[in-house]
């Protein structure tokens, strides 16, 4: 079994709007890990597909008190705030499978940081440990889950409203109708899936015609 020791406990950094806080948030984050032994990021949307960072092994993992939904709006990089398109975020209840990649001691600092600020940019998201289940047993993730009182929070809508934003939306990365489809195959090669997000891909084709 694969431990950590990491504090056990679940901590939430919230994100400061003042730059001179943001740093000294994501400065205190970085202090919170391990300095001699690996660390393991949890990626459920785009860092499945794009990490954009070296890691030594990546396993399918689950966590728990946390699942996928298009509850993030893209103003940006799959839309634009006169259109915007939807990404995932990590919201609370129920449970989401992804994948845990596991980052070499002494890359941690550097890697960390460099997501940190990918995810952390717009203060949508809110960094938190969480335990994940993997084959050989539970391992502690560092990952970013959806602030609900942020501007771009998306509240539920129907698979129908999800597939027709998506099926609109173009952003500085390319269309939203992309974001969705790369999910669904990184997904199929790791040998898992995501039937809401099958639901929303064949409404999204209805749409598309």
């Amino acid at each position: 079994m694969i431990s950590s020791k990491f504090d056990r406990s679940s901590k939430q950094i919230s994100y400061l709007d003042k730059v001179d806080d943001r740093e000294d948030v994501k400065q205190r984050w970085l202090n919170m890990m391990p300095s001699t032994e690996p660390v393991w990021i949890f990626g459920y949307g785009s860092l499945m597909w794009n990490p954009r960072f070296s890691f030594d092994a990546f396993e399918p993992a689950k966590v728990f008190g946390y699942h996928r939904r298009f509850c993030v709006y893209s103003h940006i990089y799959r839309g634009t705030s006169e259109n915007p398109g939807l990404v995932l975020g990590l919201d609370r209840g129920g449970s989401c499978k992804g994948i845990a990649f596991r980052i070499s001691a002494s890359a941690a600092h550097k890697v960390l940081g460099a997501v940190w600020d990918r995810e952390m940019i717009y203060g949508i998201y809110l960094a938190q440990d969480v335990y994940a289940k993997i084959n050989d047993g539970r391992i502690l993730c560092r990952t970013f889950v959806v602030n609900p009182n942020h501007q771009q929070y998306a509240a539920r809508m129907s698979d129908l409203q999800i597939a027709k934003i998506i099926s609109g939306a173009h952003g500085k990365a390319g269309p939203n109708t992309a974001y969705l489809q790369n999910t669904l195959n990184h997904m199929q090669i790791v040998g898992f899936s995501d039937p809401s997000l099958w639901r929303i891909q064949h409404a999204v084709e209805q749409f598309l015609g």
